[in-house]
């Protein structure tokens, strides 16, 4: 029987597996601008910072986005970077530790502030959020009248194979191995679903463009290895408590997946993300 999803139990399950998965992730994929974080820089474009804005980064993580943001502001302007993750605030810090530049552990669907910002941005955050709905409402009133918000998501499965080459063999053989409605990578793959909930919201003249970018991820043992650690860090000790017979099918049938990505025994993975951006008129 698959379990029912609880928000409440994700979010402490989601902050546990962050801080335990924030240092390989910031230094082998955000910092490195790696994959999907080639989008990094196009994301901050979008917003169009000013030197002295007042920037909101929602699910910062590592700083990978509050760095291009920091180095478009002068002295008068205000970076605040929230995430759920004390390890990944912690790395953000180490690279901004400076008075413009502030770093909060904060619930999205709850956001605590009591002034507004010129422009919000979130990389890799929005289809992670049980409640979307009320995170984009509380950012509408938080963001000033023209603001800008600008958001990257991951695109559907068959266009992010990094991601889908492993997790539907996990799927095919583990059908319990998450709980029913829990949120997904591919959550809002659908340009029409993302500027649906944009639009819910209440924000207007949504725009999104799709981009494809490239992943070198190695051999297949690396790879998976990577994935593993990542990725499926969460969900690994119940993929080994199934015994050795399924882990080896889940992982002949990952290989099998990944042949046509695969040149000179190295996998290069095509990679779609969206790019959302909506003003507050």
């Amino acid at each position: 029987m698959v379990a029912l999803f609880d928000p409440t139990e994700y979010k402490i399950n989601s902050k546990a597996n962050w801080n335990a998965v924030a240092p390989d992730y910031h230094y082998n994929w955000a910092n490195k601008h790696a994959g999907p974080f080639k989008s990094t820089v196009e994301v901050v474009n979008l917003a169009e910072i000013n030197p002295s804005d007042k920037v909101l980064d929602i699910a910062c993580g590592t700083g990978a986005v509050s760095t291009e943001i920091f180095r478009r502001l002068d002295k008068t302007g205000l970076l605040v970077g929230i995430d759920l993750s004390r390890t990944a605030l912690h790395i953000a810090k180490k690279t901004m530790s400076l008075p413009n530049a502030n770093f909060f552990e904060m619930d999205a669907e709850n956001l605590g502030f009591n002034f507004v910002f010129d422009k919000i941005l979130c990389q890799y955050g929005l289809m992670f959020f049980p409640n979307v709905n009320k995170v984009l409402e509380t950012a509408r009133k938080i963001l000033k009248h023209n603001g800008r918000i600008v958001f990257a998501v991951h695109g559907l499965a068959e266009d992010v194979p990094y991601f889908s080459s492993i997790m539907s063999p996990i799927l095919k053989y583990i059908p319990d191995i998450r709980p029913k409605g829990v949120p997904t990578v591919h959550r809002f793959g659908n340009t029409g679903d993302l500027q649906k909930e944009l639009e819910r919201a209440g924000f207007s003249n949504v725009s999104i463009t799709k981009h494809v970018f490239s992943y070198e991820a190695g051999t297949f043992e690396e790879y998976w290895h990577d994935y593993m650690h990542s990725t499926a860090n969460s969900i690994r000790p119940k993929i080994e408590s199934m015994g050795e017979n399924i882990r080896s099918q889940i992982k002949h049938d990952s290989l099998q997946n990944t042949v046509r990505y695969t040149k000179d025994g190295k996998i290069t993975f095509p990679w779609t993300v969206l790019t959302a951006l909506a003003h507050n008129t």
